[in-house]
């Protein structure tokens, strides 16, 4: 006769992966160390195997353990995602890690949010806001659940929300895209894709540039052109008050599209209920 696997002893071992601690996994789902240790034991003798290796600093998984969590994540969203249709469940309650640039935070975020909260009130959202390729490693390392990045060229991954033209940005009112070479503000080479298509389209032009400000933060970049000193690229609908559109009619070059996707560490069949409506939820309201 096949055993049973156990799908609350499930939820805190993917608890206890997740975290990489009996102690903060015992805080996410309101039980006690000694408690979440204690199943976790039950599964292990239920299985005749060690799922987890234990030092005084941290939790890792054994090979069988990393095995056993891809089955784990797809059982509880399937239980979840079956007490949902059925009516059953609680209301959605839970926390989802996002990571986001902060200038998509900041434009695209607000509206999708305020539409969330009114219908998952109970869903605490933690924000990431790191560089796109930052924001992969975070994702692949378990730190977040959900990355809304623009893909790279090396990275053509996730799933595709929307499309956003790249424009050319300066200061209102100033005439410092006038000068030669043109001052630019930029990220640093091979952290963003904006930077690769902004030098290669003046380069086809044959226009002089020079780099006068380098900042992997976005408001580093936002302060040189808001000061008048440079000039740079951003997605036309993360613009500022502050900053006025430069247009090919004044001798900038066409910029390309560029893609924003979702992506997700092992696909949205184990997400977890509140990350899964999140990602639904962005992927139907930022592709409008």
């Amino acid at each position: 006769m096949r055993k049973n696997l156990d799908i609350h002893l499930l939820r805190s071992f993917c608890e206890v992966a997740k975290q990489g601690s009996f102690t903060a996994a015992a805080k996410r789902i309101h039980l006690t160390q000694s408690a979440i240790s204690a199943q976790i034991r039950r599964l292990e003798t239920g299985l005749g195997t060690r799922l987890l290796e234990r030092d005084n600093r941290s939790v890792v998984l054994t090979e069988v353990g990393e095995r056993l969590l891809v089955y784990a994540k797809r059982i509880l969203a399937l239980n979840d995602t079956a007490l949902d249709d059925l009516g059953m469940s609680e209301d959605l309650q839970g926390v989802v890690r996002l990571g986001i640039p902060s200038d998509y935070a900041a434009h695209l975020l607000p509206k999708v949010l305020e539409k969330f909260k009114d219908q998952y009130p109970n869903v605490r959202l933690e924000l990431f806001c790191e560089l796109s390729v930052d924001l992969l490693g975070l994702l692949h390392r378990g730190r977040i659940d959900l990355a809304l990045v623009t893909r790279q060229h090396n990275s053509s991954g996730g799933d595709l929300v929307r499309r956003e033209k790249l424009v050319w940005v300066g200061r209102s009112q100033t005439q410092s895209f006038l000068t030669d070479p043109l001052p630019l503000a930029l990220f640093p080479p091979g952290f963003c894709i904006f930077r690769e298509n902004a030098l290669e389209a003046l380069s086809k032009q044959g226009r002089k540039w020079r780099i006068v400000c380098t900042s992997r933060s976005l408001s580093g970049i936002r302060a040189a052109v808001s000061a008048g000193l440079a000039v740079s690229v951003v997605a036309e609908h993360t613009l500022s008050q502050d900053m006025s559109i430069l247009t090919t009619d004044e001798g900038f070059p066409d910029l390309p599209e560029i893609e924003i996707a979702l992506h997700t560490a092992g696909g949205e069949d184990i997400l977890s209920p509140p990350a899964g409506a999140l990602a639904k939820f962005l992927k139907e309201t930022l592709s409008d």
